[in-house]
């Protein structure tokens, strides 16, 4: 009956965080999320990134590695040392494409590690895959 009146629509979306510093690569990223059905959070660094991990649960991190405060390695590293962030799928998002980021990144269980700059719509099926892959994995 809640459905009806658009009650529980929200409840039921995949979340998905952004975690970069950059305001326009957040921005376009929360944009082309939102039109594509996922409800979007953010945060500017690898802190308040782990903060709003959470407290929101996602089911995707978007993780940028170089950011002020915390860099996404060191984020990545202390959510899987987290109970609540062992299962969460994380991609890595960044300009950074040495081989000791990469692998550093796959060591700590990542599902992919993109380079920037991106192909949004690329970026839009990777995520459909993940997401694809942690459902089946659930049931």
């Amino acid at each position: 009956m809640f459905d009806f009146f658009g009650f529980g629509k929200k409840s039921c979306k995949t979340k998905i965080l952004v975690v970069d510093d950059e305001p326009n690569i957040v921005q376009t990223l929360k944009d082309r999320l939102e039109m594509n059905e996922y409800t979007v959070f953010t945060a500017c660094n690898g802190q308040e990134g782990l903060e709003v991990a959470k407290q929101v649960s996602p089911d995707l991190i978007l993780l940028d590695v170089i950011m002020p405060v915390m860099d996404g390695h060191e984020a990545l590293e202390n959510l899987r040392q987290e109970s609540w962030g062992k299962d969460i799928s994380v991609i890595m998002l960044t300009a950074r494409s040495q081989a000791q980021d990469i692998s550093r990144a796959k060591a700590c269980d990542i599902e992919d590690y993109i380079i920037k700059p991106f192909d949004l719509s690329e970026l839009l099926e990777k995520i459909e895959t993940v997401l694809e892959n942690r459902k089946a994995l659930a049931k």
